[in-house]
């Protein structure tokens, strides 16, 4: 007579032998990069990304998020393979997390602030204030994103905040302004350089000066996690010239 084993007690010997054969199977994985960034950096990221898949044929797929919610994604295992994130804080915060690889840690680009407005509109001259505009102007909210905090520092720093703070809009971040700009909802809209170029119909009404506001640095680094085998080779095309050539073209400077 054939012995059968209980269906349970044959469930729970498969079970006990899952960790040896897990052990012994090599773990495999897509040689795609998967890449956190901010969302300005998307655009020249994408042509980037573009001229790296024709180079290797290796995809490069990109999720952007402000730096802080990327962060917790990592946090929370999601896949990543590089961050590109802004801030020398959040950078030394992810490290401290154990959320990146600090020695792959490396300044990569910096933004700057511009006020835009459409480029179908009479060309400004004059002041700060007459550049500006008295028209409505959109900012992002300070609480919501560093750059409403960064613009709102350096309108202040030229003393121009308190008569425009009547007539702000609003936004959760700079491509919601760059849209309303873009829509005629507004005269102005303060936005990073990294949108303005990417944005055909937009122009430059005014600069503020660096002075105003803290540099915005980006920083490549791997993630802890990083599952790529590709991760570091791409990192590298990141700092070499082509990709240089495509930053300086939008808008951002290369830092060494």
């Amino acid at each position: 007579m054939r012995w059968k084993w209980p269906l349970p007690a044959l469930v729970l010997a498969m079970a006990a032998l899952l960790p040896a054969a897990a052990a012994r199977a090599d773990f495999i994985v897509a040689p795609d990069v998967v890449v956190y960034c901010e969302p300005t950096l998307r655009p020249v990221l994408a042509g980037i990304a573009a001229a790296w898949r024709h180079d290797t044929g290796v995809p490069v797929h990109l999720l952007t998020s402000p730096t802080a919610a990327m962060l917790e994604q990592i946090g929370h295992r999601a896949r990543a393979d590089l961050i590109i994130g802004e801030s020398d804080a959040a950078a030394a915060a992810a490290a401290e997390r154990r959320l990146i690889k600090p020695e792959t840690r490396a300044s990569l680009w910096r933004n700057r602030l511009v006020v835009a407005q459409a480029k179908s509109a009479p060309a400004p001259s004059g002041d700060a204030a007459e550049r500006i505009g008295d028209g409505p102007i959109a900012i992002v909210d300070p609480p919501i994103g560093s750059a409403g905090s960064d613009s709102r520092r350096a309108l202040a720093a030229l003393g121009l905040w308190p008569a425009l703070e009547r007539r702000t809009i609003g936004t959760i971040d700079t491509a919601d302004a760059s849209f309303l700009l873009a829509e005629g909802r507004v005269q102005r809209a303060v936005l990073y350089a990294s949108d303005l170029a990417a944005a055909p119909g937009l122009a430059a009404a005014a600069s503020l000066p660096d002075t105003a506001y803290p540099p915005i640095v980006y920083w490549l680094a791997q993630t802890a996690n990083a599952l790529s085998a590709r991760t570091a080779d791409f990192a590298a095309f990141l700092r070499q010239p082509p990709a240089a050539e495509r930053a300086r073209a939008a808008g951002l400077e290369v830092l060494p």
